[in-house]
C-alpha cells in the first residue's frame, strides 16, 4: 500500500513540474503599444520557447479583430510596469523616468601638441561597399509589420464548411501577393481559424481551418511566391477573438490570419 502511495505522489510531483515549466515558458513579461510602428501591440515573453496560442489566449480583449500583434522576447532590464493607455482595452509598459544625475565637475586639460600632418603621395584605397541593411519593418495597408506580427486577411470568402476560395477573395489575395513580392526576404505562416459551431467535432474544425490556410498558401505559391517562404497551419476553434455566443462573434472567429515569421 505504501509503495502505491509513493508512486502516486511521485507521479503528481512530475505532472506539477511539467505544468510549471509549460507555464513559465509561456509567461508574459509585459506588453506594449508600439506607436512608432502603427500602434502595434507588442507582447514580450520571458522565454523564446513560447507557444503562440498560449500567449494570445492570455490577452483577452486586448487582441481585437484586424489588430496587429507582435510577439517578442523581453530583453534584460526591460521595464515591467503596466500602465493604462488612453484606450482602456490596451495595457502597455512605460519605462521609468531616469533619475537626474548630479552635475559632474569639469577639469580643464592642457591642450595636446598637434603634430604636423603627413601627406602621402599614394592613391587612397577604395573602401569596401557597405552591405544593404536588412529591413526590420514593412508597410501593408497602413499597418507597420515586423517579425512576429499577426494580421487578419479581412476579405477572404468561402462557402459554409468549404475550403475553396471564392472569386471575391481575389483582391485581398493580390494585395498579400504584392506585399510578399515587394519584400523578398519576408516569410509567413498562413493560419486558419473556425468558430465552435461544429462542436463537438473537433477533427472537422481542425481540418477545415487547415484546408483554408492551405488554400491561401497554394494560391500564393501558384502565383509565384517561393514555397519555402509560405507555411500554413490550422487551429480549429482554439483561438477565438470574440465570444462564440453571437452571430457577429462567430463570424469574427472564423478567419484566416498571417504571421510574419522572418524579415
Amino acid at each position: 500500500m505504501n509503495i502505491i502511495l509513493n508512486f502516486n505522489n511521485q507521479l503528481a510531483l512530475s505532472l506539477l513540474f511539467v505544468a510549471s515549466v509549460a507555464t513559465a515558458q509561456n509567461e508574459i513579461h509585459s506588453t506594449a503599444t508600439d506607436f512608432k510602428y502603427g500602434n502595434t501591440t507588442v507582447v514580450y515573453t520571458k522565454s523564446d520557447n513560447y507557444d503562440d496560442q498560449a500567449i494570445l489566449s492570455q490577452l483577452g480583449d486586448i487582441y481585437g479583430v484586424g489588430d496587429v500583434v507582435r510577439i517578442a522576447v523581453a530583453q534584460p532590464g526591460q521595464p515591467t510596469d503596466m500602465l493604462a493607455s488612453e484606450d482602456p482595452a490596451i495595457l502597455f509598459a512605460m519605462p521609468k523616468a531616469p533619475k537626474a544625475e548630479a552635475p559632474k565637475s569639469v577639469v580643464m586639460e592642457t591642450p595636446k601638441k598637434v603634430e604636423p600632418m603627413k601627406v602621402s603621395l599614394r592613391e587612397p584605397v577604395a573602401a569596401a561597399p557597405e552591405k544593404a541593411a536588412v529591413p526590420v519593418s514593412a508597410k501593408l495597408g497602413g499597418k507597420t509589420l515586423r517579425k512576429g506580427s499577426i494580421f487578419r486577411l479581412e476579405k477572404l470568402y468561402f462557402d459554409a464548411d468549404k475550403s475553396v476560395l471564392k472569386a471575391e477573395s481575389e483582391f485581398e489575395l493580390e494585395r498579400l501577393f504584392e506585399f510578399l513580392n515587394e519584400h523578398q526576404s519576408i516569410t509567413i505562416e498562413v493560419r486558419g481559424h473556425t468558430n465552435n459551431q461544429m462542436w463537438p467535432n473537433v477533427d472537422f474544425a481542425n481540418t477545415l481551418s487547415t484546408e483554408r490556410a492551405k488554400a491561401v498558401a497554394e494560391w500564393l505559391i501558384e502565383k509565384g511566391i517561393a514555397a519555402e517562404r509560405v507555411q500554413y497551419k490550422g487551429f480549429g476553434w482554439t483561438m477565438p477573438v470574440e465570444p462564440n455566443v453571437t452571430p457577429e462573434g462567430r463570424k469574427k472567429n472564423q478567419r484566416v490570419e498571417v504571421k510574419v515569421l522572418s524579415m
